[in-house]
């Protein structure tokens, strides 16, 4: 009898024993498949410019990223990625969150990327929202980049200028202008609308364009509206430039 119940106590070691470098295996193999953010080196930002969204949370792999919620008309500055594996969702900011966008593209790693959520929930044109890659080649000495994105609804064709200079010109509702090289320095960069090139609609003053950084120029609101809506721009910056892009 006492050989017997020896003999169990030994069976159920083994069980336990085996039980858990199973588990171990499973929880390496796990940790192995998801790189780190920092080995993943890949950053985005969040840029929410839908007056009628409302607060979103952003969803990577179907994981709620963190308790952070994405609202107008601000920007969320870089965070790093812990997976790249898609889909990127936003969901409402309630109590049974309900998805709004859902992007399936693949990022890349050592890349940075911005999402420019626009256009109204109420008819729908928000599902044109957009990931732009910011990466980009570095520029000639002494110079920086700039690019020019029109995020504004219901509002037309529009142009930049640099220190009354057009730089960027007839920029239609979620499109992006290629990069532009400007001589490192301040500028006063204004915006009006392609039909009256003459009436400013708005005005960021004293931006400084330093050398070998790129930038990124975005309108919110609405031309001719108030409040809320009042037409603006704010101007991200785009650091870390590399000379090759894999």
């Amino acid at each position: 009898m006492a050989n017997k119940n020896k003999s169990k106590v030994l069976v159920s070691f083994f069980i336990v024993v085996l039980c858990g470098l199973f588990i171990c295996a499973v929880s390496s193999c796990g940790k192995g498949g998801n790189a780190s953010s920092v080995g993943l080196n890949t950053q985005f930002q969040i840029v929410n410019l839908s007056p009628d969204i409302q607060p979103v949370y952003l969803y990577q792999h179907f994981i709620r990223y963190n308790t952070t919620t994405y609202t107008y008309p601000n920007s969320s500055g870089y965070f790093y990625l812990s997976t790249l594996e898609p889909p990127l969702q936003l969901r409402t900011a309630t109590a049974a969150p309900v998805i709004l966008l859902q992007f399936d593209t693949t990022l890349k790693a050592n890349r940075k990327y911005t999402m420019f959520i626009t256009g109204f929930r109420k008819d729908s044109s928000f599902v044109s929202s957009f990931i732009l890659s910011d990466s980009t080649g570095l520029p000639a000495i002494g110079k920086g980049k700039v690019r020019f994105v029109h995020t504004s609804p219901n509002t037309s064709a529009l142009d930049l200028r640099a220190n009354d200079t057009l730089v960027v010109r007839g920029t239609t509702f979620n499109k992006v202008s290629k990069y532009v090289e400007l001589t490192a320095g301040n500028y006063n960069f204004t915006i009006t609308t392609t039909r009256t090139p003459t009436t400013i609609e708005t005005t960021l003053q004293n931006v400084t364009i330093q050398d070998g950084r790129a930038y990124t120029i975005y309108t919110k609101g609405i031309v001719g509206s108030a409040d809320s809506l009042a037409f603006g721009a704010g101007v991200l910056t785009n650091n870390l430039l590399s000379k090759t892009l894999q």
